[in-house]
């Protein structure tokens, strides 16, 4: 291809000639690096053929992207060494065989021969799923990991535990974003810091000792999200999240052991956790949390009284609130004057569980102000107690119907429905006594089209105090 910036196309007309300017690849370098930064490795390396103005243009992005998935068995010849994804002309006969190691390794080399480290990497993601070597992965990260490093993404599939570099921790003092998925060690040194980091995704990592968790989180003096997602493989385990900056909190865990959760978070917005046992969270000042979607674990053969009330209360500011079954039959444990009011509450998500009949009447009556209702009774196939449950609900709507109820929610969805009498009963009751009731949507994986007929018809003909509320049955 021509050197030239430009290229003129033949006249149909000897007359006319017209010349079409090539704007994109005169843009400043800065410009195009900028948009080649939307663009995986492979394919900006790929933008070396265009012309010679692009042959090393893409060793200036200040961003390396490499994921195995993007690559098979790739085979080069001679001629092509010099751009390691020219796939034009994969199909010579003089070829050489590379794997996923040696194009990473093959574009490191290239990147700093053309450039001379002039533009260091502020992000760097690797992606290797399958046989990964430490050596090469240990090789790359010590290479990626400088002052100018603002962003590492790193997911790698080995046997056996990867100790990541103590580079990390006395060198990148730009790091804004940590993403770390797989069988990988942190060790951090007794002192460290990460001045710049805001974002911080955790699965599978593992920590050297008990306390290097906490040592992590009280060394980001500016963190705003935290995601993690982990085995609990040693006993007696604290995780202390105590982050006064923390907006975001997501917390899995895979695997049951004696363990502790403390939360801290004065300026959290969203929690979410999942796999936690109640009596091992301590939750303290949430006192700006928006939304909370928990799952926690009990057991049965204990009172959870006081710390229902403790962990209840530090979520009664939350606008947004999900809660799975396991949470509702714990809540049994505590009557109406137990539970805090939810004054600011707008939005509650509930899983049906057994117990959830005798506790609802308690949570309406708590949360004057909800807007939209929704249920979710996946789980509650496996209990059949029409009879005892249309009474509860009978109760509830006869005499004090919950304020919310009667002068707030707008919006009431029920998923999972399975048309049963207690079903029917509540669905009816909500329609009867909600006058600014503007949606109901009633949805079921498990009936067919005909049964969804039958019961669409019935909550057509169920009398309703809302003269604008729209019933669909999906």
């Amino acid at each position: 291809m021509a050197e030239s910036t430009s290229k003129r196309l033949k006249p149909t007309d000897p007359e006319e000639a017209t010349v079409v300017e090539d704007r994109i690849s005169n843009l400043p370098d800065s410009l195009l690096c900028h948009i080649l930064s939307f663009l995986t490795t492979k394919e900006a390396v790929l933008t070396s053929i265009l012309s010679s103005r692009w042959t090393t243009l893409w060793t200036l992005v200040p961003k390396l992207d490499f994921d195995s998935d993007d690559f098979s068995e790739t085979f080069f010849s001679d001629e092509e060494e010099q751009s390691p994804n020219h796939e034009d002309q994969w199909n010579n006969n003089n070829r050489y065989h590379f794997t996923f190691a040696h194009i990473v390794s093959r574009v490191w080399a290239l990147r700093d021969r053309s450039r001379n480290n002039a533009n260091p990497i502020k992000h760097f993601r690797l992606d290797w799923q399958f046989d990964s070597d430490p050596i090469y992965v240990d090789t790359w990260i010590r290479t990626a990991i400088t002052p100018d490093l603002e962003e590492l993404d790193l997911c790698i599939r080995h046997p056996k535990p990867f100790n990541f570099p103590s580079t990390l921790f006395n060198y990148a003092k730009s790091l804004v974003v940590l993403k770390l998925n797989g069988k990988i060690v942190l060790n951090p040194p007794s002192s460290f810091g990460f001045p710049s980091l805001k974002t911080i995704f955790l699965v599978g990592v593992r920590f050297a000792n008990g306390n290097t968790f906490s040592k992590l989180l009280s060394s980001c003096p500016v963190l705003q999200n935290l995601y993690l997602q982990t085995y609990i493989r040693d006993r007696d385990s604290y995780f202390k999240v105590i982050v006064p900056t923390l907006k975001t909190l997501q917390l899995v865990f895979l695997r049951y052991r004696d363990y502790k959760l403390e939360i801290n978070a004065p300026a959290l917005e969203y929690l979410y956790c999942s796999g936690c046992s109640i009596e091992d969270i301590l939750l303290g000042n949430l006192s700006n949390l928006n939304e909370a979607n928990v799952a926690v674990d009990h057991d049965a053969n204990k009172d959870y009284g006081k710390k229902i009330r403790d962990f209840i209360g530090a979520l009664s500011n939350v606008k947004s609130l999900h809660l799975v079954s396991r949470l509702t039959e714990c809540l049994c444990y505590a009557t109406e004057t137990d539970l805090p009011m939810f004054h600011n509450l707008a939005c509650l998500s509930i899983h049906i569980g057994s117990i959830l009949w005798d506790v609802l009447p308690h949570l309406l009556h708590r949360a004057p102000n909800l807007a939209v209702l929704v249920f979710n009774s996946e789980n509650g196939e496996r209990y059949n107690f029409d009879e005892e449950y249309t009474s509860i609900i009978e109760r509830m709507f006869y005499g004090d119907v919950p304020i919310c109820i009667s002068s707030h929610v707008q919006t009431f969805n029920f998923e999972e429905f399975k048309g049963s009498t207690y079903e029917l009963e509540f669905v009816g009751h909500i329609l009867k006594t909600a006058r600014f009731l503007k949606t109901m949507t009633v949805s079921s994986a498990r009936m067919n089209s005909e049964e969804k007929v039958r019961v669409l018809k019935e909550l057509l003909m169920l009398p309703r105090e809302s003269r604008t509320c729209q019933i669909a049955f999906l």
